[in-house]
């Protein structure tokens, strides 16, 4: 027997009629929390409705959280639980990132997405402009708007308001890439001391003693712990670290040329360099050509990332490789499972990055080379 919908220039949309309907069907308990809709051709057939009107309408009940559908398995009813303020929780996960100027962010994002929603969750995607008050401000609106987890790449490592009062609420929030100095919680990110040790060990084994170490002027824990891993590897092979060798620059939204012309004018300058990040990799390419330096024959260097764009470069980069994709998988299987209450205790969660030998480096002249 087909449902009676109101059709004419009037009438509401079909779509939000049957919407409508349906979502009646869940609250009088006709359809029960953890049941399967039926086929789509048979609400089809009784709505006297195509297919793809029908498909406008269970995305709308999706999207308030009364459906949920899982790959492989169909599309399942479930009910909008209450947010502490009242209002109703929402199939939806946020992952809110203080800038996109680069394919790490992307990537993460993609590998997530799929994982969210092959679980029946939809993503809200943030960007804050690496301003602390705006990611304070998106990451409390989002609370309120009862998304049901957040993935947070946080701007820097310092400022923990509001995440310490979500943490302590038990509120699922997981950190990306970095975690918050003084506050314990569930955090899934690179081993970047690993990562920074490998690559300068590389240098090192093509016979370079001056290695110099290029990074941000950030409170980033990644950027802190790169950077340990460079001196840690030079105090390995006897090497005492030398500030001369190190280069702050400022790093958002560009990377500030001016200070490493001047470093890579230096007498002193070294003869190879490990970059924190690809990003800076790519402007030691352009200082290094503004002082009549050649990478790799005058200058041999080491990135952080494997940016899409680092294999493109004159010469192709050799870089420390993070598994992005991994990261957002991981992130939001762990923020998939503190919202069931299967986590336990918090999740800390390091990930192996891999060394990608390009073609920015040469072994020094002379020096005999040890493979890695």
């Amino acid at each position: 027997m087909s449902q009676s919908l109101e059709r004419g220039n009037d009438a509401q949309p079909l779509y939000v009629q049957v919407a409508s309907i349906l979502k009646q069907r869940i609250l009088s308990g006709v359809w029960r929390e953890g049941e399967g809709i039926p086929p789509e051709k048979t609400l089809c057939v009784e709505f006297e409705i195509a297919r793809g009107t029908l498909r406008q309408a269970l995305k709308i009940l999706e999207d308030e959280g009364y459906l949920r559908r899982e790959q492989g398995r169909g599309t399942f009813i479930t009910l909008p639980e209450r947010g502490a303020n009242g209002g109703t929780k929402t199939h939806h996960l946020a992952f809110v990132v203080p800038y996109v100027r680069d394919s790490s962010v992307s990537t993460i994002l993609v590998g997530f997405q799929r994982v969210a929603e092959q679980s029946g969750y939809s993503v809200i995607f943030n960007h804050v402009n690496n301003d602390f008050a705006q990611q304070e401000e998106v990451v409390r609106k989002l609370v309120r708007q009862g998304v049901m987890g957040i993935a947070l790449y946080p701007v820097d490592s310092e400022h923990t308001s509001p995440v310490t009062e979500l943490a302590a609420s038990g509120y699922p929030i997981v950190l990306v890439d970095r975690y918050l100095k003084g506050l314990s919680t569930d955090y899934v990110m690179t081993d970047h001391f690993g990562g920074a040790l490998r690559g300068v060990h590389y240098l090192l084994n093509l016979g370079h003693q001056r290695v110099g170490f290029v990074t941000w002027l950030s409170p980033a824990i990644s950027m802190e712990h790169r950077m340990l891993g460079y001196m840690q590897a030079l105090r390995e092979r006897g090497i005492q670290p030398d500030n001369d060798l190190i280069c702050h620059v400022k790093g958002y939204p560009t990377v500030d040329l001016t200070s490493l012309q001047t470093y890579l004018s230096s007498k002193q300058r070294p003869t190879a360099i490990f970059a924190a990040n690809d990003q800076i990799a790519i402007a030691l390419y352009r200082a290094a050509a503004a002082v009549g330096l050649r990478v790799p024959e005058d200058l041999a260097v080491v990135g952080f990332d494997n940016l899409d764009i680092s294999v493109h470069l004159d010469p192709p980069l050799t870089t420390v490789s993070q598994p992005f994709m991994k990261i957002g998988e991981t992130v939001v299987e762990l923020l998939l499972r503190r919202i069931r209450g299967e986590a336990g205790h918090l999740q800390q969660i390091t990930l192996t990055p891999e060394l990608v030998i390009r073609q920015s480096c040469l072994a020094l002249e002379g020096a005999e080379r040890s493979a890695m």
